[in-house]
């Protein structure tokens, strides 16, 4: 009767844990999680050395409290890389781990060998560290045995020398934190952040996960059968001591099958929930999809609108290149003003599709403007305005109706199927294409768009490809609205092929290169941004 419990406890664990990993690849595959390791990423990149000084820091203090870091060292993979993501996790784990020694073995020596006093396990590797020192400590690291972060207060009750400890631990901590790295980045990859690329990259990621996991487990195994050896120091009595009595075992496996059968629950009710508002988590990290169509009409009939002042702002304060004079537009902004407030009263309901477009593609411009000369001088970057008054921010109006930029991007978007007009709003950054010195004109604005595409797509700010031809580098523009591009060209590289002739010709030689999303730059268009070697 125990052994049917025994199975159907088993049978019940399995379809357990079939179902958790199920659920978590339909919201895997839900959320948008590519785009949220990419503003992760793009976030971190923005703080340069500083955001690898905070991981690691964040990396050593999790150590030091005993909080689980194996999530951490994912994550060093999903934002770093493999190589860099590796290092940084060593570095910090080695400090955080040496830490933790100090702290045990001067602070907290008493409290810690009253906690460990009751538990064979520590008494067994106390006697084999003691037996045969850094040996025993560099088995116990590559086979983790008792717990990472507590292992680390406990050696520091050992006799173990302070350096051995840490050149032991560094050497030997390597090998899991390159597996748990490559994880990260290997899903990473998989949810679509950072790198898109062909099915030979794909064989040799997954081959070398693989081969990282097999050397991994094949260290464990010879570490594992190098401890069990050693049985005068007492490690035996460590292992026999971890075996329980067949009534423990019944109990534990079955507070795991109800725990496990939680969780399924669980999960199927959470990937439920994020199955129907799928359309609204869609947006989560970065813009909504949308389906484009052209909503508009030609009206050669109807009203017309001037965008005369627009054109004589970006005239005169945007130089080649997009380069914003904002000190001196902030100076004399009447012209903007006066333009803003003509929007205001604009027949926009009545007016024909191009003059709908170029009217919205100038007034995006022009309140972008006018968001930053509200809070200029005081910011170097547009994402320093206040969020609730940034992007979301319900304010600006257009023929009488208020709405805010993120509004009208979508309306642009989603009503003219034409993305070309990523390439012509503009958000006063760095890494945003450039404003044009010209309004955008409803009887010029194919050629405008045309000319302002061009441009984007053979300047190496925003596509660039390396010498061989083999990795293209893009804009992150290109992978946050790669379903716009898709619907128009069906993919985002056939779309940039349509402007680059170089990237058409490898494309044409049946290349399938790798594609890289450059780290945005949200630093100000501003003319003291302006590079010394010129419009670039």
């Amino acid at each position: 009767m125990a052994d049917t419990s025994s199975r159907l406890s088993q049978v019940v664990q399995w379809t357990a844990l079939i179902v958790i990993a199920a659920c978590a690849v339909v919201i895997a595959r839900i959320l948008p999680i590519g785009s949220g390791i990419n503003l992760l990423r793009s976030s971190l990149a923005g703080w340069g050395t500083l955001g690898i000084l905070l991981f690691g820091l964040l990396y050593i203090l999790s150590t030091v409290l005993l909080i689980p870091g194996s999530a951490l060292t994912a994550l060093a993979g999903v934002i770093f890389g493999i190589w860099r993501g590796t290092l940084i996790v060593s570095l910090a784990s080695t400090v955080g781990a040496s830490l933790a020694f100090v702290l045990g073995r001067y602070a907290f020596r008493n409290s810690i060998e009253r906690r460990l006093s009751a538990k064979p396990r520590f008494a067994a590797i106390d006697r084999a560290v003691t037996a045969r020192g850094w040996v025993i400590l560099a088995l116990l690291r590559l086979s983790p045995i008792v717990p990472f972060n507590l292992s680390n207060y406990f050696f520091g009750l050992t006799g173990i020398g302070f350096w051995r400890y840490v050149i032991a631990s560094w050497l030997c901590m390597l090998p899991g934190t390159l597996l748990y790295v490559y994880l990260g980045y290997t899903a990473g990859a998989a949810a679509g952040a950072g790198v898109v690329t062909g099915p030979l990259h794909w064989m040799l990621l997954l081959g070398g996960l693989m081969l990282v996991l097999a050397v991994s487990v094949y260290i464990t195994r010879v570490a594992r059968r190098a401890l069990a050896s050693v049985a005068e120091t007492g490690v035996t009595e460590m292992k026999a001591s971890t075996v329980g009595t067949p009534p423990q075992r019944t109990s534990t496996g079955a507070i795991r099958t109800i725990i496990l059968s939680s969780l399924a629950v669980l999960m199927l009710g959470l990937t439920t929930c994020t199955w129907f508002n799928r359309g609204a988590l869609a947006g989560l990290f970065g813009p909504p999809p949308v389906k484009s169509v052209n909503k508009f009409k030609a009206n050669p009939n109807g009203p017309q609108f001037s965008n005369a002042l627009f054109n004589e702002v970006v005239g005169r304060y945007v130089e080649s290149g997009g380069w914003v004079d904002y000190t001196g537009l902030a100076a004399h902004p009447q012209d903007l003003n006066a333009y803003l407030a003509k929007l205001a009263k604009a027949p926009f309901a009545k007016l024909g599709r191009d003059h709908k477009l170029a009217l919205l593609i100038n007034a995006y411009n022009a309140f972008t403007l006018r968001l930053i000369l509200d809070h200029y001088p005081g910011i170097r970057s547009i994402r320093d305005i206040p969020a609730d008054q940034r992007w979301a921010w319900v304010h600006w109006n257009i023929g009488g109706k208020l709405y805010s930029l993120e509004q009208i991007e979508l309306m642009l978007r989603s009503d003219f199927a034409d993305p070309r007009i990523h390439f012509a709003i503009n958000c006063a950054s760095i890494g945003c294409p450039p404003l044009r010195q010209q309004a955008y004109e409803p009887t010029t604005i194919d050629r405008q768009l045309q000319s302002q595409a061009e441009f984007v797509n053979n300047n190496p700010r925003w596509v660039r490809l390396s010498r061989d031809g083999r990795t293209v580098y893009l804009t992150s523009i290109y992978q946050w609205y790669s379903g716009d591009f898709e619907q128009t060209a069906g993919s985002a590289i056939k779309f940039v092929a349509r402007y680059n002739q170089r990237l058409a010709a490898e494309l044409a030689r049946g290349v399938d290169p790798h594609v890289v999303f450059m780290s945005y730059n949200w630093d100000l268009d501003s003319i003291q941004n302006k590079p010394v070697q010129g419009d670039n």
